[in-house]
């Protein structure tokens, strides 16, 4: 079992890496708990090569230097972070609640911010018979490096 903290953030996206920011700043113990294996949210997930416009203080900025920055400011108070996990039960107990990942494992914590966004993800699939064995070698689903699509032909 990990030890009580006092924040657990449920969501390692942008409003969830300031929200640890935040309360790393104020002194707080904290965790981020993600479904996705790195930090970042549906910046780094779906769309890092894609500029953002509307993130306040920029014009334009490229969601992968986003999300770099964005993850620099949220760690810099070295919260705890499991990754790769996926909050599936909630319990209160005599010093706050523990979350139980999808895996079994236990997370103690004095309080709990959902900055969630649009949740656990995953890409909607084609749904063709080998599709599975052609992923990330021809078959994909989002954009995670220009480099990859360069000089290629594309279907979308």
């Amino acid at each position: 079992m990990h030890d009580r903290v006092d924040v657990t953030i449920i969501g390692g996206g942008p409003t969830g890496l300031f929200a640890a920011f935040y309360a790393g700043l104020r002194g707080m113990s904290v965790r981020i708990l993600d479904s996705l294996p790195e930090l970042g949210g549906q910046l780094t997930a779906l769309y890092p090569e894609k500029y953002v416009y509307d993130m306040p203080g920029f014009p334009a900025v490229l969601a992968k230097d986003l999300a770099r920055d964005l993850i620099q400011q949220g760690t810099q108070f070295h919260p705890d972070l499991v990754l790769g996990e996926t909050a599936d039960h909630l319990a209160a107990d005599e010093e706050g609640y523990v979350i139980t990942t999808t895996s079994g494992v236990a997370l103690p914590t004095r309080t709990i911010i959902v900055a969630a966004g649009a949740g656990a993800f995953s890409p909607t699939r084609i749904g063709l018979e080998g599709e599975a064995d052609w992923e990330n070698q021809g078959v994909y689903y989002g954009v995670r490096s220009l480099e990859t699509f360069r000089d290629r032909d594309v279907l979308i």
